[in-house]
């Protein structure tokens, strides 16, 4: 990777946190002090990439040093129980898209080491090899290239007992641009194809890009479906079939990332989602 590109990504990630750092006071106003489930939303750790969606291994190494030390890290689908109860503080989830390589060589180590249970969504044409990596045109071309995990690294993160292997769809096709049957489809194969190569059954979901479409659809196939709108959920308004979720960005760092996990209402996520949204197709 040249200089002058890690030169620019440095100086991108500085824009970026001097906007954060301006969010924050309209942030706290607005955050919600109920007590609930943060659901956490990673991609790549450690693949060099220079971009959003990747972490450096240090920074999540210590990002997760922090869950441990200062908060209660639980299961996706124990999290999601537990809100049908009141809660005293917050309880956080780990979760991670598509099923890149790098989550079993570079997160698990240090999920493993520090005993902190987390859920995997597997866009399953990608693992299969039968669709492309589930990432933006131009995104994959520093750093290591976006390989998908195997059905043996798979395999092995279920076996733990730590990991929860959740449906991703099958083509990562975002689901406002499908027709329902479509979507029966997409997430009729996946969980299929998951349940048969790990041998228990699949009840957890991810929506494609975040976008929650066609709720009835996929609350039919899985039990629990998260969306990205950056939202905790609380007891007083939870929805399983359009959980809300925390994307966790590499220029976040460790300061923001604690601001995240405070409750400041991410604006800039909003942003992001207003931004992509003329680049979706109508769903017809």
């Amino acid at each position: 990777m040249s200089a002058r590109s890690s030169v620019g990504f440095a100086a991108v990630t500085l824009g970026k946190r001097a906007i954060k750092l301006g969010l924050l006071a309209p942030a706290s106003l607005a955050r919600s002090r109920e007590p609930g489930l943060l659901v956490l939303g990673y991609h790549r750790v450690g693949a060099g990439m220079e971009r959003e969606m990747d972490l450096p291994r240090d920074v999540f190494a210590e990002q997760m040093h922090y869950l441990a030390e200062h908060r209660e890290v639980v299961p996706l689908v124990d999290g999601v129980r537990r809100l049908g109860f009141p809660l005293e503080r917050d309880l956080v989830a780990i979760t991670f898209d598509d099923g890149y390589r790098e989550v079993s060589s570079q997160a698990w180590p240090v999920l493993r080491d520090l005993g902190l249970p987390a859920t995997v969504f597997l866009a399953t044409g990608f693992i299969e090899g039968t669709d492309p990596a589930p990432i933006r045109s131009g995104a994959g071309e520093r750093g290591a290239p976006p390989l998908p995990l195997s059905w043996d690294e798979v395999g092995e993160l279920h076996a733990s007992g730590l990991v929860t292997i959740g449906s991703h769809s099958r083509s990562h096709r975002s689901f406002d641009t499908l027709s329902g049957a479509e979507v029966a489809g997409e997430c009729a194969t996946s969980r299929s194809t998951i349940e048969r190569r790990i041998g228990a059954e699949v009840e957890t979901f991810a929506y494609p890009a975040g976008v929650v479409a066609h709720e009835d659809v996929v609350g039919a196939h899985f039990r629990i479906c998260v969306g990205a709108d950056g939202a905790k959920n609380v007891p007083s308004s939870v929805t399983p079939s359009r959980l809300s979720r925390v994307p966790v960005r590499a220029s976040d760092g460790t300061f923001f990332f604690r601001r995240r996990l405070a409750g400041l209402a991410p604006f800039e996520d909003r942003l992001y989602d207003r931004l992509r949204a003329p680049l979706r197709a109508p769903h017809g």
